[in-house]
C-alpha cells in the first residue's frame, strides 16, 4: 500500500509507526491512516500511483505558499523534538517524538511537491519557558490551530491539485489540535 500524498510505501513492519497521534489506530489488517504523514484511508492506495504533480505547472505565488507550509511544519517538528527531551510523562514524549515525525514528513511533502531542493535550517527556539507538561500541550494545541489557519487562508490560492494536499493535511491537524486539548 502507498500513501499518494507523502509517496510512502505501508507494510506490516512499519504500519504502526507513530501510533500515538492517531485516535483511531491502523490493525496490521486494517490501515486506516499513513503511519508517516498521518492522511486517512482515502489519500492510501495498493496501486503504485502516486501524485506526480508537474512542478512547471505551479507559478511563484503558489511556490511561495508552499515554502511558507515547509518553513512551519519544520518550525512544528523542531518544536516537537524539543518537547519530547523536556516533558516529563513517557507517553507525552513518545506522543511529542510521533507528533515531530509526522510535522516534518509534512514539511518534506511541501518541500516536493514545491520542487525545493531541501528542506530549510530554521534558527533553533528555545522552549525552556513550556516547562511543564500542561505548557507544552498548551502550545502544541496552539501550533495545530495555526497550521489549520495556515491551510484555510492558502486553501482557495493554490491550484486544485494543490488543494487536495492541503485538505489532506489540515485533517491530520485536525486530529492533533484533538490530542493535544
Amino acid at each position: 500500500m502507498r500513501c499518494l500524498i507523502c509517496g510512502m510505501i505501508i507494510n506490516d513492519k512499519n504500519y504502526n509507526m507513530n501510533d500515538s497521534t492517531f485516535i483511531d489506530k491502523n490493525e496490521a489488517d486494517d490501515i486506516i491512516r499513513c503511519p508517516f504523514c498521518g492522511v486517512s484511508k482515502e489519500y492510501l492506495s495498493d496501486d503504485e500511483e502516486y501524485i506526480n504533480f508537474n512542478l512547471d505547472d505551479l507559478d511563484d505565488k503558489t511556490r511561495k505558499v508552499l515554502d511558507m507550509g515547509m518553513k512551519l511544519e519544520i518550525f512544528n517538528g523542531d518544536f516537537y523534538a524539543e518537547a519530547s527531551k523536556q516533558a516529563k510523562d513517557e507517553k507525552l514524549k513518545k506522543m511529542f517524538k510521533d507528533l515531530s515525525n509526522i510535522e516534518m514528513m509534512h514539511a518534506r511533502v511541501h518541500k516536493n511537491f514545491g520542487g525545493f531542493e531541501t528542506l530549510p535550517s530554521l534558527r533553533k527556539m528555545d522552549y525552556t519557558k513550556h516547562n511543564t507538561d500542561e505548557l507544552l500541550l498548551m502550545e502544541a494545541n496552539k501550533r495545530e490551530k495555526h497550521a489549520i489557519a495556515f491551510y484555510d487562508r492558502y486553501f482557495d490560492k493554490v491550484p486544485d491539485s494543490i488543494k487536495k494536499i492541503f485538505k489532506a493535511l489540515s485533517d491530520v491537524e485536525k486530529e492533533h489540535v484533538t490530542i493535544t486539548e
